[in-house]
């Protein structure tokens, strides 16, 4: 894309990566023989700053990529009212069914996958991508890449095809 914009966004909310196993995986040898404890099992929350960048090879009539507003109000409403102060939840987290029955009458944001923060970022890639495409945007405007921090030290990002 020769042309990007990104607008930031934040949000509170809680989460637990119930897949969480510091023993095993790609990066287990890092740690070498002390392993902590799998801390992000546990139920916990971020401040989250969601990154999202936008691109096109041509500006529309206004020499803009799109106005940062129809931006904001494409993931205004998911960010406000599914995921700021909600705790997100897989479906298939051993818990899900106890926690559901336990706080079901709080905020709970519900999805179909260990909410890390690899699968977020791709989650709100998925949900303005199909936005652009529902508003006949996908063949101007692209989704260049989504990055969620969710801490001052710690992001991830997502970027597609």
């Amino acid at each position: 894309m020769k042309y990007e914009i990104t607008k930031i966004f934040r949000f509170e909310a809680g989460h637990r990566v119930w897949k969480q196993d510091l023993s095993r995986g790609k990066g287990a040898k890092l740690s070498g023989e002390k392993i902590p404890e799998n801390k992000c099992i546990n139920l916990h929350g971020h401040s989250y700053v969601l990154e999202v960048t936008v691109g096109s090879d041509s500006l529309n009539e206004q020499e803009m990529v799109v106005d940062f507003y129809h931006i904001k109000s494409a993931l205004k409403s998911l960010i406000d009212d599914v995921f700021d102060h909600s705790f997100i939840i897989d479906r298939n987290d051993p818990i899900f069914p106890e926690f559901q029955k336990l706080f079901g009458c709080y905020k709970l944001t519900v999805v179909d996958f260990c909410p890390t923060a690899e699968a977020l970022a791709k989650y709100f890639y998925d949900y303005l991508t199909q936005k652009l495409k529902e508003a006949n945007l996908e063949e101007d405007i692209k989704v260049v890449s989504v990055t969620l921090w969710e801490t001052a030290t710690g992001k991830a990002t997502y970027r597609g095809e």
